[in-house]
């Protein structure tokens, strides 16, 4: 009875166990704080979630993620532009921006305006060239020689066209030398001068009278313009260099009249300007009156009148072959002088006047145009600078001479241009 009672304990106490581990087991087989502890316990979380995150993460995705918490969204914009864009820009477009130059004006070229007319239509065929050739705007700065010469030497002005020599001998020598000035071609071939002209019937009527010695003699003196007891001598004007061979400088020499023995017997006249010095010349010729006068050639008044010239002392007797010492004028060289700045900023002009060739042949049929034209175009409101202007396009037009001077691409837009013209 006891052991059955013991028995039934033990039986109850067994099944009660049992009971207790299969209800343990349907929930999980264990118990599950007791679990969690022991993996806190045995493994760090952080080895946990590494574990995790390689297993169930890409490293790609990983990386993608990062990238786009980490770009600010003006990167992704950039991001987002197609590669194609880049690749279809041109590297020698981009090349050619980089090294392209500044794109530099032309300057204005200032020539002197010499006030007679062989060096005005010059300047009138020289500045159509430089214009519509090579691309530079003109002007110029009318005047007489030795202030227009200072000008040149400051750079005031850029191209003379006739600088007369020996006329102008010491004020060259000392520009030269200070660099300010060079020679850059040479201009009016075939010239001269004289100081002591005569008309060709006077001599004619008086044929001893042939020498300057004859105008120390009352037979002949007396007969040309009488200043106070004196022949009266139309010479130079005022400013130009041949003033200062006629009466000379402290700083150059006694001059022509002093030089030859005249002072008593000859006055120098200033006719104020070259075209009163040819007017008046034109018109004693026209009343066959004696006169006593200054010019040069090649002119167009000098191949229409017979001017005849009186014996002087050789240019060979004098120290430097200088008129400004008592001698007669040698043949002059001309020179076409520029300013030593212009060489810089135009240099392809040296060569242009290099090849200038200002003949006797170019320098009357030019002037003699102007001299038939210049009256009508005067009245119809044309300056004598556009008048001057005038006779270099009809010289242009109507001579080829001037198309060897230049390049050929330069001549043909000279041609262009004078197509243009009325």
């Amino acid at each position: 009875m006891f052991i059955h009672r013991f028995l039934t304990k033990k039986a109850i106490l067994l099944i009660f166990t049992l009971t207790l581990f299969a209800v343990v087991a349907a929930c999980g087989g264990s118990d599950p704080a007791v679990k969690q502890v022991e993996v806190i316990k045995e493994v760090p979380v952080e080895k946990i979630v590494i574990k995790e995150v390689i297993k169930e993460v890409p490293v790609e995705k990983i990386v993608k993620q990062n990238v786009i918490k980490e770009v600010p969204v003006e990167k992704q914009v950039i991001l987002e532009v197609p590669v194609e864009v880049i690749k279809e820009v041109p590297v020698e477009k981009i090349v050619e921006v980089q090294i392209a130059p500044p794109v530099k004006d032309k300057r204005e070229i200032v020539f002197g305006g010499l006030n007679w007319d062989s060096a005005l239509v010059q300047n009138g065929v020289a500045r159509y060239i430089v214009e519509h050739g090579y691309g530079y705007p003109t002007s110029q700065i009318e005047g007489p020689t030795l202030p227009l010469f200072q000008g040149l030497r400051k750079g005031d002005v850029d191209i003379t066209m006739e600088i007369w020599l020996p006329n102008q001998d010491a004020a060259w020598n000392e520009a030269v030398k200070a660099g300010e000035v060079i020679p850059v071609g040479k201009s009016l071939e075939d010239n001269w001068q004289s100081s002591f002209l005569v008309p060709g019937y006077l001599q004619d009527a008086n044929p001893e009278l042939d020498s300057i010695e004859d105008l120390k003699t009352d037979k002949f003196n007396s007969l040309f313009e009488q200043d106070g007891g004196k022949a009266v001598l139309l010479g130079c004007i005022a400013g130009w260099g041949c003033r200062t061979m006629q009466d000379g400088s402290p700083d150059t020499g006694v001059g022509q009249i002093v030089g030859m023995g005249l002072e008593d017997h000859v006055v120098l006249r200033d006719p104020g300007t070259s075209g009163a010095l040819a007017a008046a010349i034109e018109g004693a010729f026209a009343k066959e009156e004696p006169i006593l006068f200054y010019y040069w050639g090649p002119t167009a008044l000098a191949h229409k009148l017979d001017m005849r010239d009186l014996e002087q002392p050789d240019p060979s007797k004098c120290a430097d072959n200088s008129p400004v010492h008592g001698c007669a004028f040698p043949a002059a060289e001309i020179m076409i002088a520029m300013n030593t700045e212009l060489v810089a900023d135009a240099p392809e002009l040296i060569t242009f006047f290099n090849n200038w060739d200002w003949s006797a042949g170019n320098q009357l049929a030019a002037e003699g145009w102007y001299g038939e034209n210049k009256t009508a175009l005067k009245d119809a409101g044309q300056s004598s600078e556009e008048i001057y202007s005038a006779t270099g396009i009809w010289y242009l037009k109507n001579n080829d001479a001037w198309k060897h001077w230049v390049p050929v691409d330069v001549w043909a837009k000279v041609k262009t241009a004078l197509a243009k013209e009325d």
